[in-house]
């Protein structure tokens, strides 16, 4: 197969070094440090996520100069979180200048962002698959409640994150495309970044990972993503931090563009 070019966006998270120690595992950051030269990493956004569409334009750009640069390269994205949504805006602008996305690669993809765009797959990516957390309604109201102590208003205070919507769930066009696979575990575990008081994620995290593995071989992706213990409670979720890090559900009332949650008897509406 040709060479592959992969451009990766990571999630939301605090600014600084707390981001990075979180995020050194994370399935995102695994895929730019094993693809070296051959990929372009973005940290992803700070709470309130203004930093999307700009993360956009550096991935566009990015791919965009590759493409020029030989036309025989495979250009492909990946994004976790609001970084999903970033990816498939950079996927949109190449399709606005007739560059063919070879493959798509989200984990718990959601927009809650102010801007257009970035919801549904665009025509140009051939082939596209998506991780998103389960919503089965026994499952949630398993956690409802389990951050109480962060003092966050009702409705906020569960790690799964049941008012989260997902985006890129639906597509465009006739390529490679399935329905989101849901696993159970944390919107954190989907990433790569599981909490350890959540006993599902290190399965999930592991399950994701062989997952998406055999997608990442299936286009020719030579990075074998890995499945790391959660974060330790001390570090994770000390209650200044994880504080901090969950208050960007708050945005959510003041948002729109999250596709609606799949429906279906295991499916809680967000």
């Amino acid at each position: 197969m040709t060479d592959i070019r992969l451009a990766v966006i990571n999630g939301t998270g605090p600014p600084g070094a707390p981001y990075d120690e979180l995020m050194r595992t994370s399935f995102c950051h695994q895929l730019g440090a094993k693809l070296g030269t051959r990929s372009f990493y973005c940290r992803g956004p700070s709470l309130l996520g203004q930093e999307v569409r700009k993360e956009a334009l550096e991935v566009y750009r990015w791919l965009r100069a590759a493409h020029e640069a030989d036309p025989s390269v495979r250009l492909m994205a990946a994004g976790y979180s609001r970084g999903g949504s970033a990816a498939i805006m950079a996927c949109e602008r190449l399709e606005r200048d007739g560059v063919a996305v070879d493959s798509l690669f989200l984990f718990d993809a959601v927009a809650r962002h102010e801007f257009q765009g970035g919801t549904v797959i665009p025509a140009n990516v051939r082939f596209s698959r998506h991780a998103r957390r389960s919503l089965a309604a026994d499952f949630v109201e398993k956690y409802e409640g389990t951050l109480e102590r962060m003092r966050l208003i009702g409705g906020f205070q569960n790690p799964i994150r049941p008012m989260f919507g997902n985006t890129g769930l639906t597509w465009r066009g006739d390529g490679d495309h399935r329905p989101a696979q849901a696993f159970l575990g944390s919107h954190g575990a989907i990433g790569g970044v599981g909490w350890r008081y959540v006993a599902e994620d290190a399965d999930c995290e592991r399950r994701v990972a062989a997952w998406m593995n055999e997608h990442l071989r299936s286009r020719g992706v030579e990075a074998e993503l890995e499945a790391f213990a959660p974060h330790r409670e001390g570090a994770m979720t000390h209650p200044a931090t994880l504080e901090k890090w969950l208050m960007h559900n708050l945005y959510h009332f003041a948002l729109h563009g999250d596709d609606a949650n799949l429906s279906g008897p295991s499916a809680l509406a967000g």
